[in-house]
């Protein structure tokens, strides 16, 4: 007797500019767009990094549109977290070391 598997969902293609922020999960992303939808893609963050060099980096589990940077807060010790706060309001930590890096990218701009 032959079962209904659950039909593939297929491959999406997503542009840039309509992704807010990418996170990590293993060696999976999970993709957070402007319209709220999520999905999860088989690449790792690495991969969407090299792909999308206009895209930052804060921390291993972290990859964001820098367009979409709402606020960021930066602790004024290393002992405190540093974040950015998105478009949709989640604030997302910045790793100790990348700190100076993701600073002086937006002072720049």
């Amino acid at each position: 007797m032959k079962k209904n598997l659950p039909k593939k969902q297929g491959i999406k293609h997503f542009e840039p500019h309509s992704v807010l922020y990418l996170t990590g999960d293993a060696n999976y992303s999970r993709i957070h767009l402007l319209n709220g939808k999520v999905f999860l893609s088989s690449y790792n963050l690495k991969w969407f990094a090299q792909k999308w060099p206009s895209f930052l980096r804060l921390h291993k589990q972290a990859l964001v549109n820098p367009a979409y940077v709402h606020h960021l807060s930066v602790a004024p010790t290393l002992q405190s977290a540093s974040y950015v706060v998105m478009q949709d309001q989640v604030q997302l930590p910045i790793s100790r070391r990348r700190v100076s890096g993701i600073v002086y990218h937006f002072r720049q701009v």
